[in-house]
């Protein structure tokens, strides 16, 4: 008789469960939203609203997230480039189409592979280091501290981290995509038997790039970047004030955002191939 009520209680349960995930899941998204929204409205008030202090973290926002980043990403850069290449031109050359070699370097470095692997970088290095940093201050009562001495923790802790996130990303990706692309050139140069100069590569490349190329390397950019630190500020600004708590909003603002970008691009891929 147990055994045949559990088999009639399994679907209410497994009911049960998905919706409250979806609950779950629904707030998450509007909490994330919500901040996003906050955020960009202080931004485009500009000056009247973020405090001079801000504006040295965004510049060392930047400087963490994209001048810092920049060696590991350039050999990141080169090594993809020079794969993408090397595979782009055993393609065309199958195929016969030398106009498709450009195609595929565009497609896939610029639409594709390169805003993604950014953003996977800038989630390990930054977005990883926000959410610790900031359940640190959590930990030590130090956002307490700057309530007390007037200053909105959001002006100063998330509005500058999400600009500086935002435009470091969009940099290190514009570089990324320069580099591979470079590094595509030279192992071109290395397996082809006719070699290319470097104008007639430039232009096989930038014949190929259209105005939707780069709306979608700026929508792959620009809203990875602002959920990247939206889940970094959030992660970390909702945990405990215990210290065992640090690494866990780290390591949620990991998952959480690659989820996040990974659908993210999905979806601008999708459209971009239904239109």
């Amino acid at each position: 008789m147990s055994f045949c009520q559990h088999l009639l209680d399994s679907p209410s349960m497994f009911i049960a469960a998905t919706g409250r995930a979806t609950i779950s899941a629904g707030s998450y998204v509007l909490a994330i939203a919500t901040l996003i929204g906050y955020a960009l409205g202080r931004l485009r008030r500009g000056r009247r609203v973020v405090p001079r202090v801000a504006r040295e973290v965004v510049k060392r926002q930047i400087l963490f997230t994209g001048v810092e980043a920049l060696p590991f990403a350039s050999l990141i850069a080169l090594l993809t480039g020079a794969v993408v290449a090397l595979q782009a031109s055993l393609l065309s050359g199958t195929t016969g189409n030398g106009e498709l070699l450009g195609r595929l370097l565009v497609t896939v470095l610029v639409q594709g592979l390169g805003p993604l692997i950014v953003g996977f970088i800038v989630i390990g290095r930054s977005g990883a280091a926000i959410a610790a940093e900031l359940a640190s201050m959590r930990v030590h009562r130090e956002l307490d501290s700057l309530e007390a001495m007037g200053v909105d923790p959001f002006d100063y802790l998330v509005v500058p981290r999400m600009a500086g996130v935002v435009m470091a990303l969009v940099g290190l990706s514009t570089a990324f995509i320069a580099m591979s692309l470079l590094a595509g050139w030279i192992i071109l140069q290395a397996v082809s038997s006719v070699p290319q100069p470097l104008g007639e590569y430039v232009a096989m490349i930038t014949v190929h790039l259209t105005a939707i190329d780069v709306v979608v390397l700026l929508a792959k950019t620009v809203v990875p970047g602002l959920l990247i630190a939206a889940i970094a500020c959030h992660e970390g600004l909702a945990a405990a004030t215990s210290a065992t708590d640090v690494p866990r909003a780290a390591t949620r603002s990991v998952v959480r955002s690659l989820s996040a970008v990974f659908v993210w691009h999905a979806i601008v891929t999708i459209l971009v191939f239904l239109r």
